[in-house]
């Protein structure tokens, strides 16, 4: 089977045959959270399965410059697993329950390592948080893997917080996203570069770069290494390509705010981004990756979470750029978890494969698949604190502590939506099983 055509998307096939069948390809492929959904009780006739599939087309070129000099240009997609996670987080998950269960690897600068596998009693309801995206630079030459969770020895740190260090482009089929970092008064030799993201926030303490958990998105090794003395200035550029293709537009709201940290009060002006909800149409302007324990169920005051939900579309939506489309159609509904994700990898992709399973009671036509995301109150509060961040640099800013509303909501918008190549019409009785397959390049 042929992983995925970039541009073919929403390609589905209708097969009588088992889910198994849909797995060949990738036997050889490294399995992580492995997990086989239980059986529903309802007993059908038959079980259809439709297989839909997405070329997840995010892209990156790293730049180095030393003293305005370019010294390093690489073409490539070193995405981390952690990266896929985040984004299984995002896109198919309902709660902070999902992070504890994918047990998605943090770092603690310089080179601690923690797992997050069970709640940390540190963690208090409404501390200073800062959301930014790091860049890190380091001296380790060992070879890249889609397993790393963080530079191999850290020499210094840079959060992307001025957002005159962030620039976002519409370039037609796709969008630039360019974050860099500075680098100066170090005497080192570097032979590696990474972008990371802040997760949450373990203290009500001034946050620290060795205090604060960090999740790797990507890692290059350099081919040349590079010699800085104190006098140099060392700039490195992350250029990330996101097609449209991916996500609908607040999908990509959230992955540029949540995963690559715009969502942080210094950097909301660099990518204002509102989403008009249904069914009030309520602006909503950021979203957060708020993972506290001891948060109540999705459609709650205080359910400020992922609440991420699926429908199996009984109803057709005209468009001419799938890109643009805000309506979230009609049809079952199903919660997401991670339970129903899994991720391998192969030599050129990391393949997120969530499996979603639908009874049909009624003989009904079904026109795709579409996600949305619910449960975010209108209603924050916001106040600041001001951090100095010591560890690699000293520097101040301005941070933000968030407090949820009081009251019950149900408001929600669209992520992503996969129309099938054709409506496929299911007997009454029988259950339809959808593959969702989204391919992260690699290589």
């Amino acid at each position: 089977m042929s992983l995925m055509n970039g541009r073919a998307l929403g390609r589905a096939t209708l097969s009588l045959l088992t889910v198994a069948v849909l797995l060949v390809g990738f036997l050889t492929g490294l399995g992580i959270l492995k997990y086989s959904p239980p059986e529903e009780v309802w007993e059908a006739k038959e079980t259809i399965n439709v297989n839909a599939a997405v070329s997840l087309d995010i892209r990156n070129r790293v730049e180095i410059y030393k003293n305005g000099e370019l010294v390093h240009e690489k073409e490539g997609d070193p995405w981390t697993i952690g990266f896929a996670k985040l984004l299984t987080l995002l896109l198919f998950s309902r709660d902070h329950a999902d992070l504890v269960r994918m047990s998605v690897t943090a770092v603690q600068q310089p080179n601690r390592f923690t797992t997050i596998t069970t709640v940390i009693p540190a963690w208090s309801r409404y501390p200073p948080a800062l959301y930014s995206v790091v860049i890190g630079i380091g001296s380790s030459d060992t070879p890249f893997s889609v397993n790393d969770v963080s530079l191999g020895s850290t020499i210094s740190l840079y959060d992307v917080v001025d957002p005159s260090n962030v620039g976002f482009v519409d370039a037609g089929d796709f969008f630039w996203l360019n974050l860099t970092g500075p680098f100066t008064g170090l005497t080192a030799t570097v032979r590696e570069v990474g972008l990371f993201t802040r997760v949450y926030q373990t203290s009500t303490e001034p946050i620290q770069p060795d205090q604060s958990y960090l999740v790797m998105l990507m890692r290059d090794v350099l081919t040349t290494p590079i010699d800085l003395l104190p006098e140099d200035l060392l700039v490195v550029k992350y250029a990330i390509r996101i097609h449209k293709d991916v996500v609908v537009k607040y999908g990509l709201c959230d992955l540029v705010q949540a995963i690559f940290g715009l969502g942080d009060r210094n950097l909301r002006d660099a990518f204002p981004c509102p989403r008009v909800t249904t069914p009030n149409s309520v602006f909503w302007p950021w979203v957060f990756f708020s993972v506290r324990p001891g948060k109540p169920p999705c459609y709650t005051g205080f359910g400020h979470q992922f609440c991420v939900m699926a429908v199996l579309a009984t109803q057709s939506v005209a468009y001419t750029d799938r890109f643009t489309v805000t309506q979230i159609p009609s049809g079952i509904v199903k919660e997401m978890t991670s339970y129903d994700t899994t991720i391998t990898t192969n030599s050129t992709h990391l393949i997120m494969r969530t499996t979603l399973v639908f009874s049909v009671t009624v003989a009904t036509t079904f026109y795709g698949i579409a996600l949305y995301r619910g449960s975010y109150s209108d209603n924050l509060n916001f106040t600041t604190a001001t951090v100095v961040l010591t560890a690699f640099t000293t520097r101040s800013l301005t941070v933000d502590a968030i407090q949820e509303g009081d009251v019950d909501i149900s408001e929600s918008y669209l992520l992503m939506f996969v129309p099938f190549a054709e409506p496929i019409t299911v007997p009454e009785g029988y259950r339809v099983r959808v593959i969702l397959e989204l391919a992260l390049p690699i290589s």
